[in-house]
């Protein structure tokens, strides 16, 4: 598995790092939580994780780190879809698989092309946005 798919992004880790650094089940010397056992400084920067103390002190996010390079086809292609989902709404069905097509192949996710789940559509117009602003909104 690559964990790439499923890294959250700086701001996401930063702030759960600071939770974390306030709570008091966090054990500075080591930088791991006395609930759980984890070293925070990898579990907070996994999306698929909560906090083990209290869920609601941070949740689970869909919310993924761009990769570090995106090839020229993709960028392309994230070119081209764009006009249609900037709107934060797919313009039909077509688009909207292209769009979680697109998205699992950038961020090696697997996100269904017939969702209607709006949490996931959401997640998946971040993670394009993420690149359009990364790699064109200034071109």
């Amino acid at each position: 598995m690559k964990l790439s798919g499923h890294l959250t992004t700086k701001e996401v880790y930063k702030e759960r790092l600071e939770i974390c650094k306030s709570c008091e089940f966090y054990f500075k010397p080591t930088g791991t939580c006395l609930k759980c056992g984890c070293f925070m400084r990898i579990k907070a920067k996994i999306s698929v994780m909560s906090c083990a103390a209290n869920p609601k002190k941070w949740l689970k996010t869909s919310i993924l780190a761009a990769p570090d390079h995106v090839d020229d086809i993709i960028i392309s292609e994230v070119k081209n879809i764009w006009p249609d989902i900037k709107n934060k709404k797919a313009k039909d069905h077509a688009v909207k698989a292209r769009l979680i097509t697109l998205h699992n192949t950038i961020y090696n996710t697997n996100f269904d092309r017939s969702t209607n789940c709006s949490s996931c559509l959401n997640a998946c117009f971040k993670g394009i946005e993420n690149i359009y602003n990364k790699y064109l909104k200034n071109v």
